[in-house]
């Protein structure tokens, strides 16, 4: 039999409707109440003071539709009649499905109106005195709230108002003691919804700033004038991150507009503890000045030369020299200074608390060195066979060779000074000048490899003095070489055949002698140069080597090695100190210059064997002036050559 389409629609329509009806019933389930009061009042609209419709003993079962604030909506049959109401949420209590249901409790005595209103007063008496106090807040609130349930007893609804009135004003007043703002404000709204006339009776004689703050915004807010709050916010120092539930919304100084009072407020900035903290505002216009604990402190970097990238813990900051580094960390920090053409500065840094900026400065020093200008050269009668060059206080040099005029003066802007010395005719007494030095007062000192003696000549050019013979004893000469002096004016002479390190007074008298052959550490092979730098520590080159002593010839360091590889040596004949004490070697065999830092680790080297401008033909004598370029006499291409700094 073929089925009836309507009858079939109409099937549909019905399980539909069931199912829909279902649905409406599981989602409102009515909630089960326990009354945990005796006496409890059932009210006819939401609030205190307002007609109670019936009484209800406790431990009695109510059903509630809904929960509207603090109270249930209830359905109940007293007496034959049907009553909907509303009951307080401290009055009862909610019921999980399946929690056995008590017997009820009895009763007990019943008590007057005055007794039970006398009840509240003293109890509230006793918790007001511990806010009075301030003392045992919590224990004060948790005594107060239970108050509010009382008042539902008493059949005077003009007293359960002024009563829960009263009680409200306490609790806010017990907040506001503990720092509560939020909880304050919430109880003293409370207390202007129970009774808005009674409220602002009871509070017309509050006279603290504060709490007289929070009763206006709560009445504010009861009242629905507050519709926009706006915040200042400054930090000490500036420029911080502000964020407001998350999301940041600029730098300090900042102004914050909201129609939430309550948030959370985060400040950051680097170099400072940050700040996390929820606000909850009281007043229509208000602000809050931070004054932020700083975990780090500013660093100030100076460099010479300036411009230098600066980099810390490895990043680059993208700063550069002089620069500062605002707040850095507290610690060890990793300092770099980085510029072409020089070496890095690199050192750990302490960061610790202190007044004002952690002060560095820096001196970077030279690595790629270009060919800036030369004096003689292969074919050139200027120079014969030069050995050693020295600069003054005054930035003039000299340079010792073999041509007829043996000391050569030139002022600091390379000029050569022909008639200094008579024209060469005082150096006629030299006959193999090998090193050259000049102390404090301009006086020139010359070793003589073939007399084996020192000479020293006056700021003029006349010869002074003369000391020294051949043989190996103390004050005695064999071929001596290089020649420095310190900053007392003492001299040093690298006495290379008697393997040794001869120390004078300026008037020649000898002081100190130290080493012997070897190649142990302390030992010389044929020492040829010797230099002093800025801390009177003595550099002596002995070919393949360099060492640094104290003034009195303890042994303070050692490095170097024969061969052609990154820093090793092959005859080296020349040494000199600038004003940084790196150490620069006239690296013989090699054709080339080798820089070294004051430990010995390699900076640069330059130079290979060749006539052309970048190459360096057996290099002899090194020297630097105040400006950083570097001066190297070549001996077999009888040339005299500047390098400068290379330009960034």
């Amino acid at each position: 039999m073929k089925a009836n389409p309507r009858a079939q629609a109409m099937t549909v329509l019905v399980l539909c409707l069931l199912v829909l009806l279902s649905w409406q019933n599981a989602g409102s389930a009515p909630i089960k109440l326990r009354v945990t009061v005796d006496n409890a009042n059932i009210k006819a609209t939401p609030e205190i003071g307002s007609t109670t419709l019936a009484n209800i003993p406790l431990d009695s079962l109510l059903e509630a539709e809904a929960k509207q604030g603090e109270w249930y909506k209830v359905t109940l049959t007293r007496d034959g009649a049907h009553i909907i109401g509303y009951i307080h949420e401290l009055l009862v209590k909610e019921v999980a499905e399946g929690e056995s249901q008590p017997s009820l409790s009895p009763a007990g005595a019943v008590k007057s109106q005055a007794e039970i209103a006398a009840e509240i007063e003293l109890r509230m008496e006793e918790d007001k005195n511990l806010i009075r106090q301030e003392r045992d807040l919590d224990k004060a609130i948790n005594g107060l709230r239970p108050l509010i349930a009382k008042t539902f007893s008493l059949d005077d609804r003009q007293k359960q108002k002024q009563i829960a009135c009263e009680v409200y004003l306490w609790l806010g007043l017990g907040y506001a003691k503990q720092g509560g703002d939020f909880n304050a404000v919430n109880e003293f709204r409370n207390m202007f919804e129970v009774d808005y006339a009674f409220a602002k009776e009871i509070t017309r004689n509050i006279y603290d700033p504060e709490v007289s703050g929070f009763i206006e915004h709560a009445e504010k807010q009861y009242r629905g004038l507050l519709v926009e709050y706006t915040l200042e916010i400054a930090t000490e120092p500036k420029e911080a991150r502000v964020k407001v539930d998350g999301k940041e919304i600029g730098l300090s100084p900042e102004i914050y507009r909201t129609t939430m009072p309550r948030f959370m407020l985060e400040i950051e900035k680097d170099g400072f503890r940050p700040v996390k903290e929820e606000l909850f505002l009281t007043k229509a216009t208000d602000k809050k000045e931070y004054t932020l604990e700083s975990i780090g402190r500013t660093i100030a970097i100076n460099s010479e030369p300036k411009e230098a990238n600066v980099f810390l813990d490895g990043e680059d900051t993208g700063k550069l020299t002089d620069c500062e580094l605002p707040y850095v960390r507290y610690g060890s920090r990793a300092i770099r200074v980085s510029k072409k053409s020089y070496a890095d500065w690199e050192e750990t840094v302490q960061v610790v608390a202190g007044p004002g900026p952690l002060s560095l400065s820096v001196i970077l020093t030279a690595k790629d060195y270009v060919f800036a200008r030369k004096w003689g050269g292969p074919e050139s009668k200027f120079f014969k066979l030069p050995r050693a060059i020295a600069f003054d206080a005054e930035g003039n040099f000299y340079v010792v060779d073999d041509s007829d005029i043996k000391t050569k003066k030139f002022d600091s802007e390379g000029n050569f000074e022909s008639t200094w010395g008579d024209s060469g005719r005082e150096f006629r007494i030299l006959k193999d000048p090998a090193g050259i030095a000049v102390d404090s007062q301009g006086n020139i000192y010359i070793t003589d490899a073939k007399s084996a003696s020192v000479f020293k000549f006056g700021k003029t050019g006349k010869l002074v003095q003369k000391w020294g013979k051949e043989g190996t004893g103390q004050g005695e000469l064999n071929a001596p070489s290089g020649i420095a002096v310190d900053g007392n004016d003492d001299i040093y002479v690298a006495d290379s055949g008697n393997h040794r390190i001869v120390k004078y007074s300026s008037q020649g008298s000898p002081k100190k002698t130290w080493g012997k052959q070897g190649a142990g550490q302390g030992e010389f092979a044929f020492p040829s140069g010797v230099a002093v730098d800025q801390k009177n520590e003595i550099i002596v080159l002995d070919r393949v080597q360099a060492q640094r002593f104290t003034g009195e010839g303890q042994l303070i360091a050692a490095w170097g090695k024969a061969g052609s590889g990154a820093g090793e040596m092959k005859a080296a004949m020349g040494v000199c100190s600038d004003g940084q004490n790196y150490i620069y070697v006239a690296d013989t065999g090699n054709n080339r210059i080798l820089k070294f830092d004051p430990q010995g680790k390699l900076i640069t080297q330059w130079g290979t064997a060749g006539p052309g401008e970048g190459q360096i033909t057996l290099p002899l004598g090194v020297a630097v002036n105040n400006k950083g370029s570097v001066f190297v006499v070549e001996r077999d291409a009888n040339r005299l050559r500047e390098f400068k700094v290379a330009s960034p």
